[in-house]
């Protein structure tokens, strides 16, 4: 097996500290534009409109409007933006002989009344007036250059300009900018990014999130895996320390939460795959409906929430989280869909990743041709754009236009063949993470490691230096307030190395003695259990290992594991060694989806394991709940229909229709009183609404028989009578907005935009 190049690390310190100024240099010429667009709508306070570069009439931009004052410059305006890849090179008025050309045509135009250029060029005295002069000769109104440093106070100056350029923050020294507590917690989110940060791309995305965050104090981040989320949480994460000042607490689980969470409010909250990272694990439900009206409250004094979740993951949890305790969470405005990325984000984002990558000024030259093309592919993700610039992903990628493409177009199967083809030392070094649950703390101890080391034959001093050599690939050693720890440098290494395990059964079985039982519970399914995301399952003839391992962990974990992860083997041998986890099968409370017993009782169905007694006991427990309490479950859950017989489920039908729907007044009025005014009068209604719009739904596609007058417009009356009484006593909280940039930025032209790419 080849052993794994070493990689060069750097601590984040280290690159905070270059030096106190901004190296824009590195942005790129593309970014750098967009960096001065911020800059004129921010700094110079004026929406700009943006031109194509390849037919832009000799303006990268164009003021809309008046400059400040009663100044006599009407009409259309100029933006030049000047770059360079060289830092220090001062401005001279040669360099910018060509603009000279066009300036002269656009002042016959009317179009350069105002002539401004914004460059990163650091500009001498002389050298402005010279320029201005020569400008000013050519026919513009006035001239005005904005050099470096002048460039670089504006965003020492302006949190609202870093928080709409927040590649900022991984470019300068923070400790410029930010206090001391803000600072150090800065510190703590960047270091679990690398220099991600440094590569982001301020995409419609990015943009949606800040403004839903602004106005609701809480945003859900969704997408595919490798999508960019956890990216676009971080760049907030520390926008929120700079311009709101936030306490920035990252945490893993409702119980963080609750230890955390302050009386006084103004914290943020950076909360990363809530419900799982590679798959959905409902043992958590229960203990995050707790704290949903912790969450309600806290937002009501200021504190702010950001949230991802991969896509299929949030769409398993949905089920059994009571999201009418926090309706905003639901609402379709906080829902960001990170994977829709324009064609000119798509390209910034391959553009930023090939340019800071550590490729070969070789490499690429050779695949800058292809560039175009990958930003156009439907398939197309960030992190495998961030794999494309690696010498450790891609060294060894053949360049032709198929191979370059299918990198894209299989980004889980070059990932697998990676770590399939690295040394013994390094997939040991995976090992030790992927034993601990995906974090482990640093400097590991030497049981964590020589288990993992034993598995694979090597020593354990080998395995510690492999993670170093892991460092900033696929492993990332990040800190937090409890000090240093090792992690995936991304979450699709877990998933990668899951089925890399389970290719090979010998490494099932040194995954089931080696790893934590607590992690084990949330890894595997039983051979013929269907889980997405869960890529190792253990066969039959494995059982008892995987028995003797998980036996000894609490009931209620077990009761998880057998609702969703369990075969009928497995369930007999928990069963007869803890039938506690029966207990809670002859009782439910509404919404009965989401009791966790429920499901577990529809699974030991679905297993032959469950007993008429229970059957017909939870069949009366559903019915009862769809009258009293309007509760939609027989409507809704999965499978409940394999459950109660045909005539219990035309019994629901009639339920519904004949006391459900006339009794709509009294479950409004029900819940008008268990009302704690700190939510939104309409968010309080918005559970009910939506399961008496599910009963109706069930009804007409039982009957097929449509109604004779829509019976929820008797709910809306009543629900807006309601609303209208609390709103007096309602006292919504209040929200300081972060900048979102109005102007629209550039379709560049792909090939033009990737023409440095390899400078």
């Amino acid at each position: 097996m080849p052993k794994t190049p070493k990689q060069p690390t750097k601590s984040k310190a280290a690159v905070l500290s270059l030096s106190g100024d901004y190296p824009l240099h590195k942005l790129g010429w593309k970014a750098f534009q967009d960096l001065a667009v911020g800059i004129a709508e921010e700094c110079l306070r004026r929406p700009v409109q943006n031109f194509l570069p390849n037919n832009d009439a000799g303006r990268d931009g164009a003021f809309v409007g008046k400059w400040d004052g009663d100044d006599p410059a009407a009409g259309e305006s100029t933006i030049q933006c000047k770059f360079s890849s060289v830092p220090g090179k001062n401005l001279t008025r040669s360099m910018l002989k060509d603009e000279l050309v066009k300036a002269k045509r656009l002042a016959e135009l009317k179009l350069a009344n105002d002539y401004v250029i914004l460059t990163n060029h650091p500009v001498t005295g002389e050298s402005d007036l010279a320029i201005r002069a020569a400008f000013e000769s050519a026919g513009v109104g006035r001239c005005r250059i904005f050099g470096y440093d002048w460039i670089t106070r504006q965003i020492r100056t302006s949190p609202q300009l870093r928080m709409m350029a927040p590649r900022l923050y991984g470019l300068g020294d923070l400790n410029d900018v930010l206090d001391g507590r803000a600072y150090e917690q800065a510190q703590l989110i960047l270091s679990a990014m690398g220099e991600d940060l440094q590569r982001l791309v301020v995409t419609e995305a990015h943009r949606g999130s800040v403004r839903a965050i602004s106005k609701h104090n809480l945003v859900l981040l969704l997408g595919a895996p490798a999508a960019g989320k956890s990216t676009i949480g971080a760049s907030i994460a520390v926008g929120a320390a700079d311009i709101w000042k936030s306490a920035t607490i990252r945490i893993t689980s409702p119980e963080d939460l609750k230890r955390h969470l302050s009386a006084t409010g103004s914290q943020f909250f950076w909360i990363d795959d809530a419900w799982g990272n590679t798959q959905y694990q409902r043992q958590t439900a229960e203990a995050w409906n707790q704290v949903f009206p912790l969450m309600q409250g806290a937002m009501m004094k200021g504190s702010r929430f950001l949230i991802t979740s991969r896509d299929y993951i949030w769409r398993a949890a949905q089920s059994d989280l009571k999201l009418q305790a926090i309706p905003v969470l639901k609402q379709s405005q906080v829902v960001i869909n990170v994977e829709e990325l324009s064609t000119s984000e798509k390209a910034q984002i391959l553009y930023n990743h090939i340019k800071l990558g550590d490729q070969s000024a070789s490499f690429k030259a050779k695949v800058k041709d292809f560039l175009p093309a990958l930003a156009q592919r439907k398939d197309f993700l960030p992190e495998t754009a961030r794999r494309l610039g690696s010498k450790f992903f891609a060294a060894g990628l053949e360049l032709t236009e198929a191979k370059v493409h299918d990198f894209f177009r299989r980004p889980q199967q070059f990932l697998l063949d990676t770590i399939t083809n690295l040394s013994d030392e390094c997939r040991a070094a995976i090992a030790v993470v992927f034993l601990n649950g995906g974090t482990v703390r640093s400097p590991v101890p030497h049981a964590e490691l020589n288990a993992a080391a034993s598995a694979f034959g090597v020593s354990g001093a080998s395995v510690r230096a492999e993670l170093q050599a892991l460092n900033g690939s696929l492993l990332l050693l990040a800190q937090d307030k409890d000090g240093p720890y090792w992690t995936y440098k991304h979450p699709t290494v877990s998933d990668a190395f899951a089925k890399y395990l389970a290719g090979t059964p010998e490494l099932v079985e040194m995954y089931l003695r080696g790893a934590r039982p607590e992690s084990i519970l949330y890894e595997v399914v039983c051979a013929g259990a269907h889980l997405e995301g869960a890529a190792l399952t253990v066969p039959n003839s494995m059982l008892d290992l995987l028995f003797e391992r998980l036996v000894r962990l609490d009931s209620y974990l077990l009761k998880t594991f057998v609702s969703y992860r369990s075969n009928k083997l497995f369930s007999l041998k928990i069963i007869e060694a803890k039938p506690d986890i029966l207990s809670g099968l002859s009782t439910f409370f509404a919404p009965i989806q989401e009791d966790s017993d429920a499901r577990l009782l529809i699974s030991l169905h679905q297993q032959g394991l469950l007993s008429e007694e229970l059957r017909s006991g939870f069949a009366e427990a559903v019915l009862d709940a769809l009258v009293e309490k309007a509760d939609p479950t027989v409507f809704e859950m999965a499978f409940i229909n394999q459950v109660l017989t045909e005539s219990e489920m035309a019994q629901a039908v009639q339920l519904a229709k004949n006391q459900t729907l006339q009794r709509i007044p009294e479950y409004v009025s029900s819940m008008r009183g268990e009302w704690n005014r700190e939510t939104s009068p309409e968010d309080h209604f918005y559970g009910l609404e939506q399961a008496l719009t599910t009963i109706k739904d069930g009804i007409a596609k039982a009957t097929d028989e449509p109604f004779a007058t829509d019976p929820l417009t008797k709910l809306h009356t009543e629900v807006q009578a309601a609303v209208w009484q609390m709103e007096s006593e309602y006292d919504p909280p209040s929200s300081t907005s972060a900048p979102v940039a109005s102007s629209t930025p550039q379709n560049a032209v792909l090939h033009t935009l990737f023409r440095d790419v390899d400078e």
